[in-house]
């Protein structure tokens, strides 16, 4: 979970230029700063596995489920703020 979008702007952009299909970019992205980097450049950002980790490490109670929700959303957050 420590992939950075960076070397991906160019790939994108190939990839953009030969298709009409939205473009998504993905694995390694589990931290909001990556996410919103990443959403800079594609038009999806695929955060599946840091979403299975969040709620997988956190205790499997109500107040663990609500801190794995709470970084779920900062994911969000930061894709929806491009």
């Amino acid at each position: 979970q420590d992939g950075s979008a960076a070397g991906a702007g160019g790939r994108v952009q190939r990839i953009k230029g030969n298709t009409s299909l939205p473009v998504a970019i993905g694995f390694g992205f589990g931290k909001q700063e990556q996410a919103g980097e990443a959403a800079q450049l594609a038009d999806g950002v695929v955060v599946g596995s840091a979403i299975v980790k969040a709620f997988h490490e956190e205790s499997h109670d109500a107040a663990g489920r609500a801190r794995a929700a709470a970084f779920v959303g900062s994911l969000v957050r930061a894709v929806k703020e491009v």
